[in-house]
C-alpha cells in the first residue's frame, strides 16, 4: 500500500469517525433538548385542550344554573298566585277557616298526627324545633305539602330570650337546618311561650324588639286565639273539648288553634276534632304568605 492509499484510508477513518461524533451530538442534542420541548408542547395542547373542556363545562353549567333559577322564580310566582287564590277561597267558604298548629316537635306521636292528616286531606303547620328526627319530617311536611314554621332550636326561655343575639342566633341555626334538609326556607315565626309571654322579662323589653326586628327581617309570627291547653297536660277528652268548644262559641274568621304534636292526648283527640269542625262547616288551611298574622298583646 503506498503513501497516497495510507492517507485516503486515514481521511475516511477521520470522516466517519467525524460523522458518528456528529451523529451522537445530535441524538444527544435532541434526547436532551428538543424531545423535552416537544414533549412540553403535546403536554401544553393537552392542557389547553382541557382548559377548552373546563371553560365550556362551566359555561354549560351556568346555563344550567340560570334556567333552574329561572324555573324557580317561575315556580315561586306560581305558588304564591296560588296561595292567594287558596286564601281567597278559603276566606269566602263560610269565613270559618281553621289553622291547626304544632308545635315543639317532631315527636314519637308525629307520625300518627300525619296519618290523621292524610286520612281527611288536611294541611297544617308544624312550629319545629331541634329534635333528633328534624330531618326526616321536615322532608315528610314537604312532600305532604305541610307548612314549616320555625319555633326555636333549643326552647330554652333563659338562653334564647337572654338577648336578641342569642335569639336570632338560635333561630337562625334551626332555619339553616331546615333548609339544608329540604332546600325551604321558613319566614313564619312562632316565639317559645308566645309574643305575650311573660317569661322573658327578665329581660325588659324583649318580647317588643325581637317582633319589630323579625319584621324587619321579612319573617311573620303567629300566635293563637284557641288554646288545646295540652302543654298544660289536658287529657283527650278535655282537648277535644277546649278546641270544639272555642270552635261552637266562635266569631272569628280564622281560627288559630295551638297543639303540641309531642303529646300523646293531642294525637289521641285530633280526629274527633277533625272530624267535628268539618260537620261544623269549617275548612281546614296550613300558613302561607296571604294568612293573617294572628298577634297576642305583647306584655314585655
Amino acid at each position: 500500500m503506498n503513501e497516497k492509499q495510507i492517507v485516503k484510508m486515514i481521511l475516511i477513518i477521520l470522516l466517519f469517525s467525524l460523522l458518528i461524533i456528529f451523529g451522537l451530538i445530535v441524538r444527544n442534542t435532541y434526547i436532551n433538548k428538543i424531545k423535552p420541548i416537544n414533549e412540553k408542547k403535546v403536554y401544553l395542547e393537552k392542557l389547553k385542550q382541557n382548559n377548552k373542556n373546563i371553560i365550556n363545562k362551566i359555561k354549560e353549567e351556568n346555563r344550567k344554573s340560570k334556567n333552574i333559577d329561572n324555573i324557580l322564580k317561575e315556580n315561586k310566582a306560581k305558588r304564591e298566585q296560588l296561595e292567594k287564590k287558596v286564601y281567597e277561597k278559603e276566606s269566602n267558604i263560610s269565613g270559618k277557616v281553621i289553622y291547626l298548629t304544632f308545635d315543639d316537635g317532631p315527636s314519637i306521636y308525629t307520625n300518627e298526627i300525619l296519618n290523621i292528616l292524610d286520612k281527611y286531606k288536611i294541611k297544617a303547620t308544624f312550629f319545629v324545633v331541634c329534635s333528633n328526627n328534624l330531618e326526616e319530617y321536615t322532608k315528610k311536611y314537604i312532600e305532604k305539602g305541610h307548612t314549616i314554621g320555625l319555633h326555636s332550636c333549643t326552647h330554652k326561655y333563659s338562653n334564647i330570650y337572654s338577648s336578641e343575639e342569642s335569639y336570632f342566633n338560635d333561630l337562625n341555626y334551626l332555619s339553616s337546618l331546615v333548609e339544608k334538609y329540604t332546600g325551604y326556607k321558613s319566614k313564619y315565626i312562632r316565639f317559645p311561650g308566645g309574643s305575650s309571654n311573660t317569661v322573658s322579662r327578665f329581660n325588659r323589653g324583649i318580647m317588643t324588639r325581637l317582633s319589630n326586628k323579625l319584621k324587619e327581617n321579612g319573617y311573620k309570627y303567629f300566635d293563637w286565639n284557641i288554646d288545646s291547653n295540652d302543654a298544660a297536660g289536658a287529657n283527650s277528652n278535655q282537648i277535644y273539648s277546649n278546641v270544639i268548644g272555642a270552635l261552637e262559641n266562635n266569631n272569628r274568621n280564622i281560627s288559630m288553634v295551638l297543639m303540641h304534636d309531642t303529646k300523646s292526648s293531642t294525637k289521641d283527640a285530633l280526629d274527633s276534632i277533625i272530624k267535628d269542625a268539618l260537620q261544623m262547616g269549617y275548612t281546614f288551611a296550613n300558613i302561607n304568605d296571604y294568612t293573617p298574622e294572628v298577634h297576642h298583646g305583647i306584655n314585655n
